[in-house]
């Protein structure tokens, strides 16, 4: 059985793309997946290069990535969804009420706050991302 794993955040250009590159190198294994879309998705754009620069400089490689929209569908094709804001759990469980359950924060194993979005900011707010995200990703690996 394949666990599908979407990672959210607003505009799949920062966050999202960063966890989901680190995710599928730390937690890889059969029949496990990550994607990561957002609600605002700045569609068809590369990661940001403060992103890139940030993973590559960790030995991770998001270069390849596309940003793309996070739709009804592709939530419900996840088992589960995983945020960066409690507004965006909100947002999806607004569109998709009955992924209740399936949709936590990042953070949900560590402190449960907001990881601030670093769009737009200087490179030490993607490294600050970066940090939180990998951590949390460590937290995540044991329980799936």
């Amino acid at each position: 059985m394949t666990t599908r794993v979407l990672i959210v955040c607003k505009g799949n250009i920062c966050r999202s793309p960063m966890a989901e590159t680190i995710a599928r190198t730390r937690v890889a294994r059969d029949g496990l997946q990550f994607h990561s879309a957002g609600l605002a998705a700045m569609r068809g754009f590369p990661i940001d290069p403060l992103a890139q620069d940030v993973l590559a400089s960790h030995g991770y490689d998001g270069a390849a990535h596309v940003a793309k929209q996070a739709s009804k569908g592709l939530m419900l094709q996840s088992q589960l969804i995983l945020a960066m804001e409690q507004r965006q759990v909100a947002a999806v469980l607004a569109l998709c009420p009955t992924l209740r359950g399936r949709v936590l924060m990042l953070t949900h194993w560590d402190d449960g706050a907001d990881i601030d979005d670093p769009y737009g900011r200087e490179r030490d707010a993607f490294d600050f991302a970066f940090d939180r995200i990998e951590s949390c990703i460590r937290q995540w690996r044991t329980k799936l």
